[in-house]
């Protein structure tokens, strides 16, 4: 669609790899919570539907529950990135850890989380989880995070995206507003990480 598209331009125009995640998918009659990895030539080579979708009872006495709207996507998803290998998830996928210990088994090297924990879950868990599959799985983890309010339902979102190495240490942590962070993915520190504890093997 027109979005995808916009985000292809943008990869090639600047020879960047993008993380569109995640976007509202349909397909056929089924609509997914989808991320898409964009090489630097403007190609999809990626596609992840969420597989835990949402649900909880947040402030307000708002209840929200994904499964009303979005089908669960089945299966992970793999890219090769350059030299890494990286697994690719979204949001509530944070707190089920056997999706990234399956990532790790496949060998990735690099976590992607884009998310939308609100204000209230973000403080409380936000920091503790990203840290916490970074260093479960000796994986370095770029978790961009919304923030501002989600006008449609009232809810305030957390931000800090966050990059984080696979020792557990916070690289680079954006605020509460719009903003740009950027970090240097060493693979000196995944060796020395693994090396260091070697409970993968």
């Amino acid at each position: 669609g027109p979005l995808v598209d916009f985000l292809a331009n943008v990869a090639r125009e600047k020879s960047a790899w993008i993380l569109a995640g995640s976007i509202i998918e349909k397909a056929g009659t089924k609509i997914y919570n989808t991320s898409l990895l964009i090489n630097r030539a403007g190609k999809i080579v990626a596609t992840y539907r969420k597989m835990h979708l949402f649900e909880a009872f947040l402030e307000k006495g708002l209840h929200i529950r994904e499964s009303d709207a979005y089908e669960a996507g089945n299966r992970p998803v793999t890219a090769n990135l350059e030299g890494w290998k990286a697994g690719l998830s979204i949001c509530y996928d944070l707190r089920f850890p056997e999706l990234f210990r399956r990532y790790s088994a496949l060998g990735c090297n690099l976590l992607f989380i884009p998310s939308n924990f609100s204000l209230r879950t973000g403080r409380d868990h936000w920091q503790v989880l990203v840290r916490a599959r970074a260093i479960e799985n000796q994986c370095f983890v770029v978790a961009p995070n919304q923030c501002g309010t989600n006008e449609a339902i009232g809810v305030d979102t957390y931000g800090h995206s966050m990059i984080v190495g696979p020792w557990g240490e916070v690289l680079a942590e954006a605020r509460d507003r719009e903003g740009v962070i950027e970090a240097r993915l060493d693979p000196n520190l995944l060796k020395k990480s693994r090396a260091r504890i070697p409970a993968l093997r």
